[in-house]
């Protein structure tokens, strides 16, 4: 699990206890469960702090801090799922050898679309949980056979396999269902 999913996961559990505390606290307000709160609620320690000189300047800053935090958390999520290279482990102080992972992913969905009854492949690179991997995605066409797709998927796979045997790199295909096609409009006439 990366580091922002652990953090999301931690935050949407906090916000969440927050929010069912705040919850229960006001239905007790209300009905009077479980504490007795009196009928008039007394603000006066809330408007002696609210009075003082600091508090402009410690509102302003939990504020700044908590932009700031913000800020943070939305740029961990902007950094892009797509890995743009590999390093192959030929690679020394001779020099580096690197594979272009967005080509191999295009060269691998036309290798596919050649093979298989499919439309609209498109290729992608991701690391996934420290793997690397190439996510092909697709529709299958309505004349396409399991045996085809399994065949052709079983190809591509093997000949990745084969370019990358430390097992680098594998794939992943996805195909969704054929297009529903449109049926011809006819005029219905309704006769009572």
């Amino acid at each position: 699990m990366t580091a922002p999913t652990k953090t999301d996961r931690l935050m949407v559990a906090l916000v969440g206890l927050v929010l069912v505390a705040v919850s229960l606290a006001l239905l007790d307000w209300h009905f009077g469960w479980v504490l007795s709160w009196g009928d008039t609620l007394d603000t006066a320690p809330v408007d002696d702090v609210l009075a003082t000189s600091w508090w402009p300047w410690a509102s302003a800053v939990v504020g700044v801090l908590l932009g700031l935090l913000g800020l943070a958390w939305v740029l961990a999520h902007l950094r892009p799922a797509s890995v743009p290279a590999l390093r192959l482990p030929a690679s020394g102080p001779e020099g580096r050898l690197e594979v272009d992972l967005r080509s191999l992913a295009h060269a691998t969905a036309a290798r596919l679309e050649s093979l298989a009854p499919v439309t609209g492949l498109s290729g992608t690179a991701r690391t996934h949980r420290g793997s690397t991997v190439v996510e092909l995605r697709g529709r299958v066409e309505e004349t396409a056979e399991v045996h085809e797709l399994r065949d052709a998927v079983t190809t591509v796979t093997r000949e990745v396999e084969q370019a990358f045997p430390a097992g680098d790199v594998a794939v992943r295909v996805v195909l969704d269902s054929p297009k529903a096609t449109r049926r011809e409009r006819t005029d219905r006439v309704r006769v009572q």
